[in-house]
């Protein structure tokens, strides 16, 4: 019986747990992206005063929404490079690593090039692009140690 139910783990059937992941993933990331920008905000007005604290704060917040969005970005590009590969171990298993190394170079594009977009031709701050970025990252290392 424990046989059975240790082999039941171990075969690829559904995309469904990933599909359940992903989501509290990017659930999860969305929520640390609020709390990060309420936290921004405040801190902004409460320092530089009402009006200026206000425009500095709109885009500090603009900031770190941008670097979390990039941040799930990353996440959905690496949900979609899990199910490629997925795919490719059932069908040849010896190019089963080839989706996952195509995601990474992907990513380094898509999620560097963003990043690069918003420092350089958008004006973003640094620190908060970053910080949004790694919030998100953070989330999805929160549901990686959590059992489900």
């Amino acid at each position: 019986m424990g046989s059975s139910l240790a082999s039941d783990r171990n075969t690829l059937r559904s995309d469904e747990p990933l599909e359940r992941t992903a989501k509290r993933v990017l659930v999860l990331q969305a929520c640390f992206t609020v709390l990060l920008v309420m936290l921004v905000c405040g801190y902004s007005i409460i320092s530089s005063g009402n009006q200026q604290g206000f425009s500095q704060s709109t885009l500090s917040a603009i900031s770190c929404v941008y670097g979390a969005l990039l941040g799930m970005v990353n996440t959905m590009l690496s949900k979609r490079s899990v199910r490629r590969s997925t795919k490719a171990a059932m069908k040849t298993p010896q190019f089963a690593m080839l989706p996952v190394y195509m995601g990474l170079l992907n990513k380094l594009l898509i999620v560097g090039g963003g990043l690069a977009i918003g420092l350089v031709a958008l004006g973003l701050e640094p620190i908060f692009v970053v910080s949004g970025y790694m919030v998100t990252q953070l989330a999805l290392i929160w549901v990686a140690a959590k059992p489900t």
